[in-house]
């Protein structure tokens, strides 16, 4: 392996149930590791992997030219279950009639 390929950095931990504000009796909490690479930013959640091993199931990468998220929904597929291209969320593709509404307000 080059020095260039083992270039992970670790941005940081967080625990998920902490982040969202979910840390009430019983609710579940899952600690992500987030990394950094050449490539990619690695989102790790802790006890999940993809099919060869304990790696990272989510990646925000470039791709072609494009922002992607790739994810490995299913330890046992060896593909990605989920390839989204970020580009319709571009803030320049915003129709100029449209008001960021809050997720609470959407549902």
């Amino acid at each position: 392996m080059t020095p260039q390929q083992n270039q992970n950095r670790t941005l940081g931990t967080i625990a998920l149930a902490e982040a969202l504000g979910t840390t009430s009796a019983g609710s579940s909490n899952v600690t992500i590791g987030v990394e950094k690479d050449n490539l990619a930013l690695i989102v790790h959640p802790e006890g999940m992997g993809t099919w060869d091993g304990p790696y990272a199931p989510v990646l925000l990468e470039r791709h072609e030219g494009k922002v992607r998220l790739v994810i490995w929904a299913d330890i046992n597929q060896q593909d990605p279950t989920h390839l989204i291209d970020l580009s319709g969320a571009l803030e320049s593709n915003r129709a100029a009639d449209d008001s960021p509404v809050a997720i609470s307000e959407r549902t």
